[in-house]
């Protein structure tokens, strides 16, 4: 079966038309009615008018991306249809696709800034902190079993409320590196503690490369062989995590004995150095100095991790807020304007310099405000162009001229398959809690990676294809038991008031590719569900083959 990522044309019923209040009501409700496609669902809209967007901060990078297409006579590609704006829109913001209902309340909106709409609708959504402190914590302790001593669900748990808060990113940044107490209690403390190995040079190494967007953990044996970074400066930042201390505490267990219950991180004032060997034989000794070269107190009279966050947190430290920015740049646009995003230095400079400088600046006047970027970037001209390259517009991926092609990672297409078929949902509630559970564990024994860096997409290799194509999930998602979605489409066939084979149809993409079926895809469908006289056996095929599809498990 043919699969397009445009949207066919008419031929199907006219849509009701619902304002914005009621179709995210519809929405929320569940209450959503279906709606067909022929009044012009999946146009691209109209190019913007001279001028641009009338929001400062997006016609500043809206120019500066311009102007680099301009200087390398290159041509950006078409807009996004609304049906590709919904989908990555979900996927950035929420981490899954918009279910069937979602889907058509936002295609049945008329209002000219519907997509600034559903911008500021998802980030509202409380998906919107769960999808963000997923990544973090990835990003923080990676996703493999960090033991006893590191609370995952802890530091996600805090990591929501920092997002859903919309906190100040240097604020979170600041009690991240600085966080003291009981790792249950503080979820905070659970990223220091994952990382405390070996005198703490990974902690060095994650702290500067997440919070500061410096990769000098080569330093750590060496001087750096293409920018100015020496042994001494990492050395320095790992002389602010000397005099961490940290505790077990245990409680009684059922049967009179002992059982660990919990992980206190204090700090203690320390004048201690750190020796380390230099390539010439000699032994080096370090106190704490920031990078810029700013030295505290080599006494007792401070605490030197708290120095390091007022350091990194400071608005003055133009560096944490140009590396915030880069990283969600390439989250949203799949690449930074520095690429690795953690390597900023002479060595690799941006691709668009002042954009990005701009950007960090207009970030660090808003109060760091995570949304308010988030909104910036995803309302600019690049974010909202299609993946279909046009003709000249390959030159460089550097100049997003195209929205590229991403992998799902592998907590986007768990969240996704679920939205998609209600798997989770099919017999009982503990049967589907149970199976969510063990489906996970699945999901991240095929990804099969504890770094937070490599492999964190779906790849396409046997373990993977395996899993999608055979696994438990699949086949429940397929089941037609009382709670799945099929089931949910056959039951609601016989009273949409329409055709029932157009209503599952439309139904089946719009669950699994967030668009309705091109006319050749529809009467394709069509063709077959009235040739075989088991609706559901077909229906079964069809899903199926969408969900194994690249057009769902890509972002475009």
């Amino acid at each position: 079966m043919e699969t397009r990522w445009a949207t066919g044309g008419g031929g199907r019923p006219g849509r009701p038309v619902l304002g914005f209040c009621g179709a995210f009501m519809a929405t929320v409700l569940g209450i959503g009615a279906w709606a067909g496609a022929g009044d012009g669902a999946g146009k691209a809209p109209a190019k913007k008018k001279a001028g641009g967007s009338h929001i400062p901060q997006v016609a500043a990078i809206d120019e500066g991306i311009a102007a680099a297409w301009a200087e390398a006579k290159v041509k950006p590609a078409r807009p996004a249809t609304d049906e590709e704006f919904l989908r990555r829109a979900y996927l950035d913001l929420l981490g899954r696709i918009p279910t069937v209902q979602e889907a058509r309340a936002f295609l049945a909106m008329k209002d000219a800034d519907k997509r600034g709409k559903l911008v500021a609708y998802l980030l509202d959504n409380p998906d919107y902190a769960k999808n963000f402190a997923t990544q973090w914590t990835v990003l923080l302790i990676g996703r493999g079993n960090q033991g006893q001593m590191v609370d995952r669900t802890s530091l996600n748990n805090w990591l929501r409320k920092q997002f859903g808060s919309n906190r100040p990113w240097n604020e979170t940044v600041h009690e991240l590196v600085t966080a003291t107490g009981s790792n249950k209690e503080n979820g905070a403390v659970n990223y220091v503690l994952a990382h405390l190995e070996f005198g703490a040079v990974p902690l060095t190494s994650k702290t500067t490369r997440l919070f500061l967007g410096q990769q000098i953990q080569c330093t750590q044996c060496h001087d750096h062989p293409q920018n100015d970074w020496k042994q001494a400066d990492f050395w320095g930042i790992n002389a602010f995590f000397q005099g961490l201390r940290q505790e077990r505490v245990t409680k009684a267990n059922d049967t009179g004995g002992e059982m660990y219950d919990h992980t206190v991180l204090t700090d203690q004032p320390t004048d201690e150095f750190v020796k380390y060997d230099k390539r010439n034989g000699m032994v080096g000794i370090a106190f704490p100095r920031f990078l810029d070269g700013r030295k505290i107190s080599q006494g007792t009279d401070v605490l030197r991790r708290a120095e390091l966050g007022k350091l990194i947190a400071d608005p003055g430290n133009e560096a944490m807020a140009r590396a915030f920015v880069n990283r969600t740049w390439a989250h949203f646009l799949g690449r930074g304007f520095v690429n690795p995003v953690d390597d900023f230095g002479p060595h690799n400079p941006p691709s668009h310099p002042e954009v990005l400088e701009r950007l960090a600046k207009d970030f660090r006047e808003s109060g760091y405000d995570v949304k308010k970027l988030c909104s910036w970037i995803m309302a600019t001209q690049a974010y909202q162009l299609s993946s279909i390259r046009a003709k000249g517009g390959e030159k460089d991926e550097g100049l997003f001229t195209a929205m590229p092609l991403r992998p799902m990672s592998p907590e986007q297409l768990f969240d996704s398959l679920l939205t998609a078929t209600s798997a989770h949902k099919a017999g009982t509630a503990d049967d589907g809690n149970r199976r969510r559970d063990a489906w996970l564990r699945q999901f991240t024994f095929a990804f099969a990676n504890d770094e937070a860096e490599e492999t964190t997409s779906f790849q396409g290799t046997i373990p993977q294809a395996l899993m999608m194509m055979n696994g438990e999930l699949m086949q429940q998602a397929l089941s037609g038991k009382p709670g799945s979605f099929l089931r949910d489409v056959v039951d609601r066939a016989g009273h949409a008031g329409r055709a029932p084979e157009v209503y599952m149809i439309d139904s089946i993409y719009l669950a699994a590719l967030s668009r309705r079926p091109t006319t050749r895809e529809l009467n394709q469908a069509r063709d077959y569900l009235e040739r075989y006289p088991d609706s559901l056996q077909v229906l079964q095929d069809l899903f199926w083959a969408l969900l194994n599809s690249n057009e769902f498990i890509l972002i475009h």
